[in-house]
């Protein structure tokens, strides 16, 4: 059971957390992310009126999803917890998520030297792995 100074601190990050998105991205560029992580709408809802771009008009290049969601975790970094990414059903991920999770994020997670407070989990069933 939580004890309600605790629900006040995650509702406190949460705001925080909402905040520092909003000034980090513009709205267009929000609401792409939110098409990748559409979680990022659970955070915004109430605070501000971007809405969740359909896909047909995120249309983004592989850098442009590069550059938005590193700088989405980089973002995340400079908050005061740790992060834990996860990504479900990996075994289905194309070339362009193997190349972004690996090869992109966390190699920017490393070059900031917070490897100690982010986790990657990959998840995927290995009798479905090609």
């Amino acid at each position: 059971r939580m004890k309600n100074g605790s629900v006040h601190k995650d509702v406190k990050y949460s705001n925080n957390v909402a905040k520092m998105l909003e000034s980090s991205f513009d709205s267009s560029s929000l609401s792409s992310l939110m098409w990748y992580l559409p979680s990022i709408q659970n955070l915004i809802e109430g605070t501000n009126s971007v809405k969740r771009t359909s896909f047909v008009e995120t249309n983004l290049t592989h850098w442009q999803l590069v550059f938005l969601v590193t700088r989405f975790v980089q973002s995340l970094l400079k908050m005061d917890r740790p992060i834990m990414l996860t990504l479900d059903d990996f075994q289905w991920a194309d070339a362009l998520t193997i190349d972004l999770v690996l090869g992109d994020i966390l190699s920017s997670v490393f070059d900031q030297k917070k490897s100690d407070r982010f986790m990657f989990v990959g998840m995927y069933r290995d009798d479905e792995v090609f």
